[in-house]
């Protein structure tokens, strides 16, 4: 991904989620931060902090993963939890069947987004 894509990409998510930086370690696929990301309720804490990984875009959906922390309305973490390492940091990972293919980087976000609208615990 050329570095014009890349900040493109960024400054797109830092519009519509609120916050977002590019984290990527050298040489490596777009990694970035989203830093306020609101989720609705019951899901908590909100805003959280999320992490997208844009490996092979836009052919493949980025890997998407919320802070440890964010569980739903009976303290449980979203079903089919996949806890991660990336970046020197624990995120979690969630499965989720997505049907929808976009180029649109916020749709791609959002689309994961709509999980916690979906699914309560």
């Amino acid at each position: 991904m050329e570095a014009a894509e890349r900040e493109e990409i960024v400054a797109q998510l830092d519009n519509a989620f609120g916050g977002a930086e590019d984290v990527s370690p050298v040489g490596a696929d777009l990694h970035v931060l989203l830093t306020a990301l609101e989720l609705p309720a019951p899901w908590k804490p909100s805003p959280t902090r999320g992490l997208a990984v844009f490996k092979n875009w836009p052919s493949e959906r980025p890997l998407f993963y919320v802070d440890p922390a964010v569980v739903g309305e009976t303290g449980e973490p979203p079903r089919s939890p996949q806890d991660a390492y990336v970046l020197d940091e624990q995120w979690r990972g969630f499965s989720w069947s997505v049907t929808a293919s976009t180029s649109d980087p916020v749709r791609a976000i959002q689309l994961w987004i709509n999980r916690f609208v979906e699914e309560r615990t």
